[in-house]
């Protein structure tokens, strides 16, 4: 025993875990406990003493300290070195560990969560010693299992547990939970109030009423729900797990009920209920109970508010936002790497480009994440080339780009029209190796189809290996910018031949490409075919393309029309479409009208909608209509834009009769 190598310890068994076909070698073993790992007998050393050899009590505090050792080195989070201990203990000849050394040596194996840490040895050494009957060691492996995401260990080591406590029953149904077996979860909580040896506590339903969630089984919910109220009505936690698991079942009324009638409520059930409402999609309510959270003495976590940030950005409530802002920094929240940078995704969202420059400034640490999203700012706020610019800062501070940040790059380089810098940005993706990237390819094809370059577009196409949705919308888009309907049209119908099944996306590539093609009958066919063949039901950008393509060809009374039996309140895109397609078709003034004043009332702060009006007045001879837009223009305090001209040496030189 003296004499064993530390290096034949450390063989297969406890580098591995039990394989599954070891697993179902342990099942056919005529006894109800699980067999060694194959290999165990030889890998692993006998018991330095047999059980009936009285230990020394100098050989019971060697083992007490080794024990105490091992369990301080994993509360301290340092499982591995835990692991290395227990090994050295039995290599270099220490007597025999007790049951407390391998329960804290499975917890040891549990805390790395990795399977090379030789839980499987453990685990055969646990059953050598005849300890697997132990239901605190039994609890422990459960939880060793679930950490490596084993459930049919986890399941099989439950189901021949002759024994069980209270707390055997509630672990090996968290681990089922876990690892994606909720419903035999839930059958274990049955058998537990069958067998009436053991009475659940409220943790145990918690675990139960999890399980439900993952289902979102209503039925199940409503059951522990019964039983809950019955016996641990108001336990805080519990309550906050049947405002979870309801919310999860698309029940957020009853789970607002239940929040509701609670007497104390801690963080916990705060940051509950936010949650689900956001993902409800409720996020009014979010910004509603938040603010009631801030008013009681429950402090928000990080993660609640960024799901708050994310509900400001889809209410539009710049005010709300800025408080949150302003509270981050109160609470010194603000340089923490990822609040910092979901303030600057929904700054950018909001358009708020200078409150998003400044915050970046601002930051501390810029991780790559923050870095790709104030380049995603710019390039998603028009300004393209300040996203470039973004970019070579980032270079500078040896900052390795993303896919993400390519992403934005590429699309930056569309808008501008740099076929140089894509090309460049093109090679720098290739040497870091994630060209293959399905969303920088749908990019780089959206790039070359846009500065004109089909062919080269269509030579990454054809290269794809799989194709996915993005990549197929990306194609057909760029036969449509290019005046290729045909292809366009082809290319989908080739899609739904691959067995692809189309989604709103693809359709406003293959409509927005009938639009640019004039191909008017063809289109209002896909249009009409959406919801009723392919489930997919229109929204505004595909409305937006259809009036797009009716006013192009003149057809502005029908495209009229069109609008006002939308089932969707039209936006500033669907109205300026039909008045672009108005000053195309001068003797439709009446509609032209129609359609200023909406993009007046919708966007009141921009002199465009004013010039372009009063231009149509001026080439039709209505000129006391012109000098009225003139009037409305001066009342209202608006002037009109001044345009530029870009001259090749960078200067802006000024032209007010642009």
């Amino acid at each position: 025993m003296a004499g064993l190598r530390r290096a034949s310890f450390c063989c297969a068994p406890f580098r591995n875990e039990p394989s599954p076909s070891s697993l179902g070698r342990h099942s056919r073993i005529p006894s109800t406990e699980l067999a060694a790992p194959p290999g165990a007998q030889s890998a692993l050393p006998h018991p330095h003493r047999s059980p009936a050899v009285p230990r020394h009590p100098s050989d019971e505090m060697r083992v007490r300290e080794i024990t105490a050792e091992i369990s301080a080195l994993t509360k301290r989070g340092r499982g591995e070195q835990a692991v290395e201990l227990f090994k050295s203990m039995l290599a270099d000849g220490a007597p025999r560990p007790n049951d407390v050394t391998l329960l804290c040596a499975v917890r040891a194996a549990t805390a790395t969560g990795s399977a090379e840490s030789g839980g499987g040895g453990i685990h055969a050494l646990v059953i050598k010693l005849g300890t697997d009957a132990v239901v605190s060691v039994r609890t422990a492996l459960i939880g060793l299992y679930s950490s490596l995401h084993d459930g049919r260990s986890i399941l099989r080591l439950y189901n021949q547990s002759k024994s069980k406590d209270l707390v055997l029953w509630s672990a090996a149904m968290s681990a089922l939970s876990k690892n994606s077996r909720s419903q035999e979860a839930l059958d274990a909580f049955r058998q537990m109030l069958h067998c009436g040896n053991t009475t659940p506590n409220f943790v145990t339903v918690m675990v139960a009423l999890s399980a439900s969630g993952c289902l979102k089984s209503l039925s199940h919910c409503r059951e522990l729900h019964g039983y809950a109220v019955r016996n641990f009505e108001t336990e805080t936690s519990l309550q906050n797990s049947l405002v979870d698991v309801y919310a999860k079942c698309d029940r957020l009324d009853v789970s607002m009920v239940i929040f509701g009638s609670m007497e104390a409520r801690d963080g916990v059930s705060w940051n509950t209920v936010i949650c689900r409402c956001t993902e409800c999609g409720r996020p009014r309510e979010t910004l509603i109970l938040f603010l009631k959270m801030m008013r009681s003495e429950a402090k928000p976590e990080e993660n609640v508010v960024r799901v708050v940030l994310n509900a400001c950005s889809q209410t539009e409530e710049i005010e709300f936002l800025l408080g949150i802002h302003c509270y981050a920094v109160k609470a010194q929240a603000s340089t923490s790497p990822s609040l910092g940078t979901a303030l600057l995704r929904v700054y950018a969202e909001l358009n708020r480009v200078d409150a998003a420059r400044a915050l970046f400034e601002g930051l501390r640490h810029r991780d790559v994440v923050a870095w790709s999203t104030m380049v995603s700012v710019y390039e998603r706020s028009g300004c393209p080339h300040l996203a470039l610019e973004m970019f070579r800062k980032m270079q500078s501070e040896n900052e390795e780009p993303n896919e993400i940040t390519f992403v934005s790059l590429l699309r930056a380089c569309s808008s501008a029209g740099a076929p140089h810098h894509g090309r460049g940005l093109h090679g720098h993706a290739l040497r870091l190796g994630i060209c293959s990237n399905e969303f920088i390819v749908s990019a780089l094809i959206d790039l070359y189809c846009k500065l004109g370059m089909l062919r080269q577009g269509k030579a990454m196409f054809d290269a794809l290996e799989n194709r996915d949705l993005v990549s197929w919308s990306s194609m057909i888009n760029g036969y449509g910018i290019n005046g290729h309907g045909e292809d366009a049209i082809k290319t989908y119908l080739e899609m739904l031949e691959q067995g692809l099944k189309p989604n709103g996306v693809i359709f406003v590539s293959l409509l927005s490409a009938c639009s640019h093609c004039g191909l008017v009958d063809e289109g209002l066919s896909w249009f009409y075919q959406m919801e009723g063949m392919y489930g997919v039901r229109p929204e505004l950008a595909h409305y937006s393309c259809i009036v797009d393509m009716l006013s192009r060809q003149g057809r502005v009374k029908e495209a009229h029309e069109f609008i006002k039996k939308m089932p969707l309140k039209a936006d500033v895109s669907i109205w300026g479409a039909l008045f672009t397609g108005c000053r195309a078709s001068p003797n439709d003034v009446e509609v032209a009208e129609v359609a200023a004043g909406w993009l007046v009332r919708l966007d009141p702060g921009n002199s465009s909608y004013y010039v372009a009006l009063s231009n149509l007045y001026a080439k039709l001879g209505l000129w006391r209509d012109v000098e009225r837009i003139r009037q409305s223009l001066g009342e209202k305090g608006l002037r009109k834009t001044v345009g530029y001209s870009v001259a090749c040496s960078g200067e802006r030189h000024g032209d007010p009769n642009v």
